[in-house]
């Protein structure tokens, strides 16, 4: 994962957390590289300034509640967290490798056996956490970390306790990113149910197969339109033989024709065994490939980065 140096008015710490660079940022904050007091690596999430206030200090203390509750090997670990801060901040397991957006844009899609295998990854992580009362409700590519042992989901920050009767969105209030969304999210039907993010892992599938969404278009109003209109189908275009009909199950409109998580799993299995291969197998071979193609985009830079330097101090020299 690429990071910058931090500027000028970024803090040096947070809690026991020293900041080292940044990571990212989104609307409502910025994302550190941290590190603790034993040296664990750290992603270190701080609310900017101009956008704290009471409703935003709620959520993050949301957010903080659900990371503490929800636990797992595919889940971005709890390290720690403040809601109350000046800057209030939320500590998490550092996951050294690109998102899921951004291996496909640069890398390309995933083979067809590779897809099922991080679908039976994810669905199965998903199953436990549903398991503990939760939804995610904003599941995506760039929310699935691919670390050097394996996808990890990350940014819970939208998640809900499915028997919880607290929200903190008015009736109609539509959350969540379009392009994954369920059509029973989009529409801003309550209560939701496990299936928007069957939908959404089957959404995050069809873009790491195909590069593609179910629905795109130019405005995220035109993306809500499509997704809620029962009568336009997903575009499932270049999409692997194999592959079709699990993600048309999963991308349904009608919520309940979806398949379960434990149905998504088996049937991610099933077309690995196909292929002759074990579950493991896939599971192993999914990492070795995005680790072996980040680590030949990390050389290809550090030969570039090599060839200038030599360049700079012998210009005459030949390379």
């Amino acid at each position: 994962m690429q990071t910058t140096p931090l500027n000028p008015e970024d803090p040096l710490e947070l809690g026991d957390f020293e900041l080292l660079g940044r990571i990212g940022h989104g609307g409502m904050g910025q994302v550190f590289l941290g590190e603790s007091l034993g040296g664990e690596p750290a992603a270190v999430k701080v609310i900017k300034p101009s956008v704290v206030d009471s409703e935003s200090r709620l959520r993050f203390a949301q957010e903080i509640e659900v990371l503490k509750t929800i636990w797992g090997p595919r889940i971005a670990a709890f390290l720690g967290a403040d809601a109350d801060a000046e800057q209030p901040w939320l500590a998490t397991e550092y996951i050294d490798g690109p998102d899921l957006a951004r291996h496909v844009k640069t890398h390309g899609p995933l083979p067809p056996v590779l897809t099922a295998a991080l679908g039976a990854i994810l669905a199965e992580a998903l199953s436990a956490v549903h398991t503990q009362g939760l939804l995610h409700r904003d599941l995506k590519p760039a929310n699935i970390l691919l670390g050097p042992n394996g996808p990890k989901i990350i940014d819970f920050g939208l998640a809900a306790f499915t028997e919880s009767s607290v929200s903190l969105t008015a009736p109609h209030q539509v959350v969540g990113t379009p392009i994954c969304m369920a059509p029973e999210q989009a529409a801003g039907v309550k209560p939701l149910t496990a299936a928007v993010d069957v939908y959404a892992l089957g959404a995050l599938l069809l873009f790491a197969a195909t590069g593609h969404y179910p629905h795109e278009a130019a405005t995220p109003y035109m993306v809500f339109h499509l997704v809620t209109d029962p009568g336009t189908a997903p575009d499932l275009s270049g999409v692997p033989a194999e592959l079709v009909p699990l993600l048309s199950g999963m991308l349904a409109h009608d919520a309940e024709t979806r398949p379960s998580l434990t149905d998504v799993v088996q049937q991610c299995r099933s077309l690995i065994e196909a292929q002759g291969m074990k579950i493991a197998q896939a599971r192993r071979r999914l990492t070795t490939h995005t680790a072996d193609q980040q680590h030949g985009q990390t050389s290809a830079v550090c030969v570039v980065s090599l060839r200038r330097a030599w360049a700079i101090f012998m210009p005459c020299a030949s390379i």
